[in-house]
């Protein structure tokens, strides 16, 4: 077979014959199979983090000017990982859609935990219009639990 150049031809053939074998790695500590490039499992390793049990104010001591964003992305992990519908409530919309707090992360005490914010009843996907239109006023918080809630009773 021909190629259009050496970096397509070797990009193949080194798919196709690798030379290199993959290295198959444990747990240090316990002898779990790994994915690659790691030395310790998670249940294993001395700095993984719960982040679900972690209060507000030590989240937001460790990383002042990032906690928000640290606690949305928590929240797209745990609806990425949830049976919930991966569309907009609203319109149905399933190619992209954003995770949602229905009550905003600023509402919350400092002492409530980040499962809190996070928890399924919190969340909801939005389209990015609906998503703009919720953040600045113009839908209403009910009517995106009554969709959120019409959504989920149909799936």
């Amino acid at each position: 077979m021909k190629y259009c150049s050496r970096s397509c031809a070797n990009r193949v053939n080194g798919h196709l014959f690798p030379s290199r074998q993959r290295i198959i790695r444990n747990c240090k500590y316990c002898g779990t199979a790994l994915q690659a490039r790691r030395t310790t499992c998670d249940s294993c390793n001395p700095s993984f983090v719960d982040w679900q049990t972690v209060p507000l104010q030590q989240l937001k001591a460790k990383a002042l000017q990032q906690y928000a964003a640290q606690i949305r992305s928590l929240a797209r992990m745990a609806y990425r990982k949830s049976s919930r519908p991966k569309a907009c409530a609203v319109c149905g919309y399933a190619t992209h859609y954003e995770v949602c707090h229905i009550r905003p992360i600023n509402d919350f005490q400092p002492t409530d935990f980040v499962a809190d914010v996070n928890v399924l009843t919190n969340l909801v996907a939005l389209c990015p219009n609906h998503h703009w239109e919720f953040d600045h006023g113009k839908l209403s918080t009910a009517f995106i639990l009554a969709a959120a809630a019409q959504q989920h009773s149909e799936q």
